[in-house]
């Protein structure tokens, strides 16, 4: 996800990942069977 802070003399931008580290089996499984994808179509514009 991309997000700004809309300061007008000093914006910044910020780029956060989500980052998984599974703890059990059950949790590596579960993510492995996940898609976490987005694409210029998923995006809210507002």
């Amino acid at each position: 996800m991309i997000a700004c802070c809309n300061d007008g003399t000093r914006p910044v931008i910020f780029k956060i990942e989500r980052i998984d580290i599974p703890e059990t089996d059950a949790e590596r499984e579960w993510l492995a069977k996940q898609i976490f994808t987005n694409t210029a179509e998923d995006a809210y514009t507002g």
